[in-house]
Order: C-alpha cells, then sequence, then structure tokens
C-alpha cells in the first residue's frame, strides 16, 4: 500500500459518523520492528549459583512470576556484602579483587521489581534490627568510656597540665574507640554526604534499592554548587582508601571501604545515566553488572507456588551466619584466596585465548566495562567459594578454589557480558524513542484499538508529550515501525483527518491472557 507523508491537524475533529457510514477496515501494516534492539534472551545460569541460594532464587521467581535473572543479581550483590573486608581473590601476584559487586536491574514497572528486592532484603534488615538490640548496652558503656578519656584529657588541659604526653594519650585511646552506636548493614536513598558519614562508622555498606534514581544524587543536581560527589561510589568498588578534606567539618579518612550495591530501576533512568557524561566518563558505569529480565507480565497467577518455609530460613540462616560472622571478626587485614593448579591455568588461559581477544569485537561499544571483566570473574569466585564453603561448614582461606568454581563464575560473568553489551548499545536513544514508547505503553495498556489521532490524543495525554505535535511524531514514528497504520478518512463537517488503526499483534500478549 501506498502510504501517504503525515499532515498533522490539530484542530477538533468530530466524532466519527455511526452506524457503519464510515468502512472501518485497516490499512496494511508494516512489518513490526522493535524500537530499540531486544534483550538477550538466555536464561540465567542458576545451576552456577550455590546451593540455597539457589533455591532462594528460583523460589523468589516463582512467587513473584518473574525472570530468575532478577532475584540471581539482586542476590549476589546482597550476599557480595557478607565477605567484604574480609576476602580477596587471587589472580595471580599482584593482582586480587575483592567481593563487592554493583548491579543494577532495568525493567518496567510492571515487572514486580519491589517484590523481589524485598525478599532478599529481609535477612540484612532483621540482623542489623537484632545486633543493634542485642549490642545496645556494650554500645553505652563504649560511649562512656570514650566521653570519659576526653573528659580527663579537657581537665588536664583546662588545668594547665604540663603532661602532655598524658594528654595525648588519652585522647589516643579516645580516637582508637572510633565512633559507636547502632551499626548500619543497608543504605537506600541516601545523599554523597551521608554515605561519607556512614562508611565512615561502618566502613561496609549494603545499598539495596528499587529505587535507582538516587544515584543521581551523586551527580551534584542537589548541591549547592552542583559538583558531582562521586568517589566514595568509586573507591568503595576496590576498596581504595578515601580522604574528604573539609573547610568547616573534621577530615574523613577510611582505609579500605567496602560498597555492595543492588539497584532497580526502569528504562529511562538508563537512558539518563548512559547519557550523563558525570556517569560514563566517572567509569561508574562500568562497574556493574546490569540485568534486563524477560518479561512474565501477561502470564503470571495469582496462585503460583509460593516459597518453601524450608528455603526461607535455609536462606535467612545462611545470612544470619554469614553477617554474624562478619561482624565478629576481629580482622584488620583481608585474606586472600587462591585457585588450584588446574584452576589457575584454566583462568590463565580463558583470559589470554578469549578475554583479552574479544576487547576489540564483542566489547567494542563498552571497553571500558570489557576491561573489567576479568576481574568480575575474580570477584564471582570468591563470592560462590565463599558460600560454599560456609554450606560445607569449611573455612574458605583453607580452600583452594577449585575449577568448577571458576567454571560457575564463567557462566555467570558471560551471562552479565550479554547483559552489557546489550545495555551499551541501546543506551541513550533520543527523544523520539522514548516518546514512542510511552504512547505504545499507554496504547496497550487503555487498549486502544482505533480511532482518530486527536482522540488518541486525548486518551494518551502525557507530560512526556507537551505538545501535541509530541504525540503525533511519536505515532509516527509508530507507524514507521509497524505498530500503527494511518488512513485518511473524513468527519463527521466533510473533512479529512488521520484515522489510526493499532496492529492487534500489539496486543497479542495481553489477549492470551486476558
Amino acid at each position: 500500500m501506498q502510504y501517504f507523508s503525515l499532515k498533522f491537524t490539530y484542530g477538533k475533529e468530530s466524532k466519527m459518523k455511526e452506524k457503519g457510514d464510515v468502512p472501518n477496515l485497516p490499512p496494511e501494516f508494516n512489518p513490526i520492528i522493535p524500537l530499540r534492539d531486544e534483550s538477550p534472551q538466555r536464561e540465567f545460569p542458576i545451576k552456577a549459583l550455590p546451593p540455597i541460594i539457589r533455591e532462594m532464587v528460583i523460589g523468589i521467581a516463582e512467587t513473584t512470576g518473574t525472570d530468575p535473572a532478577m532475584a540471581a543479581t539482586s542476590i549476589l550483590s546482597a550476599i557480595s556484602y557478607c565477605f567484604t573486608g574480609k576476602y580477596r581473590m587471587q589472580g595471580k601476584a599482584d593482582h586480587s579483587e575483592p567481593p563487592m559487586i554493583y548491579s543494577f536491574i532495568i525493567a518496567e514497572p510492571s515487572e514486580r521489581k519491589s517484590p523481589v528486592v524485598k525478599f532478599i532484603k529481609k535477612p540484612f534488615v532483621d540482623f542489623e534490627l537484632k545486633y543493634n538490640q542485642e549490642h545496645a548496652e556494650e554500645f553505652h558503656k563504649i560511649e562512656a568510656m570514650k566521653k570519659k578519656l576526653l573528659f580527663e584529657a579537657d581537665k588536664l588541659e583546662k588545668e594547665g597540665s604540663k603532661d602532655v604526653d598524658q594528654i595525648a594519650r588519652l585522647k589516643t585511646q579516645a580516637e582508637q574507640i572510633g565512633d559507636v552506636g547502632k551499626r548500619r548493614v543497608t543504605v537506600e536513598d541516601i545523599t554523597p554526604e551521608s554515605l561519607i558519614q556512614l562508611m565512615g562508622k561502618n566502613k561496609s555498606l549494603l545499598m539495596i534499592s528499587d529505587e535507582a534514581g538516587m544515584l543521581g544524587n551523586f551527580t551534584g543536581r542537589y548541591s549547592n554548587n552542583n559538583i558531582p560527589n562521586m568517589d566514595m561510589i568509586l573507591k568503595a568498588w576496590s576498596g581504595e582508601s578515601f580522604f574528604c578534606d573539609r573547610a568547616t567539618k573534621e577530615s574523613i579518612q577510611i582505609s579500605n571501604p567496602c560498597l555492595s550495591i543492588s539497584l532497580a530501576g526502569q528504562p529511562y533512568l538508563w537512558d539518563s545515566m548512559i547519557s550523563n557524561s558525570v556517569f560514563r566518563n566517572s567509569g561508574l558505569l562500568a562497574r556493574f553488572f546490569y540485568c534486563f529480565p524477560k518479561s512474565k507480565v501477561g502470564t503470571r497467577r495469582y496462585d503460583s507456588k509460593s516459597i518453601d518455609p524450608i528455603v526461607v530460613d535455609n536462606y535467612n540462616k545462611l545470612i544470619d551466619i554469614l553477617l554474624t560472622r562478619k561482624f565478629n571478626a576481629k580482622l584488620t587485614e583481608e585474606r586472600f584466596l587462591k585457585f588450584d593448579e588446574t584452576a589457575q591455568q584454566d583462568f590463565t588461559d580463558y583470559y589470554n585465548n578469549y578475554i583479552e581477544k574479544i576487547q576489540l569485537t564483542e566489547f567494542v561499544n563498552c571497553k571500558d566495562w570489557g576491561g573489567k571483566y576479568h576481574g568480575q570473574i575474580l570477584r564471582l569466585c570468591c563470592i560462590i567459594h565463599c558460600v560454599k564453603c560456609t554450606i560445607e561448614g569449611k573455612c574458605p582461606e583453607d580452600v583452594l578454589v577449585d575449577v568448577n568454581t571458576l567454571r560457575n563464575a564463567i557462566d555467570i560473568a558471560d551471562y552479565y557480558k550479554e547483559q552489557a553489551i546489550y545495555a551499551f548499545s541501546i543506551g541513550g536513544v533520543d527523544n523520539e524513542i522514548l516518546r514512542a514508547e510511552k504512547a505504545l505503553e499507554i496504547i496497550r495498556a487503555k487498549q486502544i484499538r482505533e480511532g482518530f489521532q486527536s482522540a488518541l490524543l486525548k486518551k494518551c495525554r502525557n507530560k512526556i508529550f507537551p505538545e501535541p505535535d509530541d504525540f503525533y511524531k511519536a505515532l509516527k514514528l509508530l507507524e514507521e515501525y509497524g505498530y500503527v497504520a494511518f488512513d485518511e478518512r473524513e468527519t463527521g463537517n466533510h473533512k479529512s483527518a488521520i484515522y489510526v488503526f493499532v496492529n492487534p499483534k500489539v496486543f497479542e500478549d495481553t489477549d492470551d491472557h486476558s
């Protein structure tokens, strides 16, 4: 069929005559072309996860009706927190990686990100509450001791004591006690300043939230000078010492800060992040695992299988054990985990024969992410090994990391490699695509099958379409991609206007499961 060039009409069009005065036979539709490249459809390698974690991921996916990749991604970041500051995975003598994992789940609002994150987060929140309740008296005693030391030092100074050694000794003892009070495990919506303060007190934190937009706090959008403040997030990924000199407050020094991040957000957030030079040029985006879960909308059931209480109990107990050991550890230095001979050779061969060779091919659009790929594998090795050893009642440092653990880590890393390549290939789409996606979303939600374009405008009004022309351009793009088709029809005023037909394939998923 010959398509006419689109002519936008902004005047009121009268309602179409009923009783068949105008035959509503749709024109031919162009073949549907995705507005964006479709995300990889590969299944997450669930079998590569250690038991207990694997069962919990499956259970969450079943009860929420979601892609297991969503729960797996969040749980890997969350559980990585349990080992931060305790272990490092050694690839070779002068290269090791800490277990910190940054992850970002990117999915539409209807994909049940929040319930998934809630299941995973709960034992961490519960532990934090229990720990602070059980140690409240201890905190008060320590605080009283610190105040006493500072009081004695201050008293000596006011009395004009010449015993400077004693004054210095008292102040040093008070400083060595450090900040006391309630311990923090998790944080959500937080400013850079608050994060620095909490990291100074705790050294290790888990940032877990279904509102990834909070990362915008670190771009300077809420600061007086609009200067980005991303140093803590950047340094805490590798445990690099952090120094903050402030004119009005005491300087902060944090050795080996450790941060694990599990975030979830909508596609538009990813678009805004990859288009933001602060995020991209800082190297922050190269530090994340990305997950574009396969949509289950339209296929979910309310009577889906609930998580087996035993599975939940095993997961909660595992997290409680890991956090108890983390909080009770008196270590000042991290312990290094090492490969056995076979795993060491396999990792070296994998790097030499594969990882390095794809830097200029598969990673051509995300070289910054690809440059950290081998390090991410080491981080996964560390986490998987530590979980396996804990379940088996072994100390991770007493057992060499074997080839099976390495292969598990590679399988998982390979999944995230595909996700990252996709993320960086689709990131930064123009506003026309975003508006077309929004128009299509509303059309689906409201089951709009046809109508004059002005009628569709009224039904699809949204802040993303500030002017009618913005909506009409979105419709034109949808027409080019086969989602709608145009016809020129006569109105009741004997004027011609554009009549829009929506491709029935747009509703196939919703129709099949209505």
